[in-house]
């Protein structure tokens, strides 16, 4: 998926405001995928088919300023070697916390996942 598919998606949801980045990823144990964007004043996450990037409706919309992300992802290593996995911890406005596995596919190398992790880490400044 390309980065003008993520941003087709969130286009509905944005107001007046500029889509800083835009990543698709795995809520939970990667049964539910989402496409994740953070604008200059919110952080948007939309519910997106399994095996393809589409709008099915907003689950969410929070002020920037109110989200924090854990202070460092957790990689999945198994025997030794990555798996591709890194796990964010995202603590909403409301103060309730999930974990969001920011994947570019759900098969897949590292590479696409260890740049939505920087793209959202360089994107969202609180830290918990």
């Amino acid at each position: 998926m390309s980065q003008q598919e993520l941003r087709q998606v969130l286009r509905p949801h944005l107001r007046e405001e500029t889509l800083k980045a835009a990543l698709s990823g795995y809520l939970g144990a990667g049964f539910r995928r989402v496409v994740l964007g953070v604008t200059d004043r919110r952080v948007l996450l939309v519910r997106s088919s399994y095996w393809s990037i589409s709008n099915q409706g907003l689950l969410w919309a929070d002020p920037l300023d109110d989200l924090a992300l854990g202070r460092r992802p957790r990689e999945l290593h198994m025997n030794g070697s990555y798996t591709g996995n890194t796990y964010v911890r995202i603590r909403r406005a409301d103060g309730s916390t999930f974990r969001l596995n920011p994947r570019t596919g759900f098969i897949g190398g590292s590479d696409g996942t260890h740049r939505s992790v920087e793209a959202l880490y360089s994107s969202i400044e609180g830290r918990f």
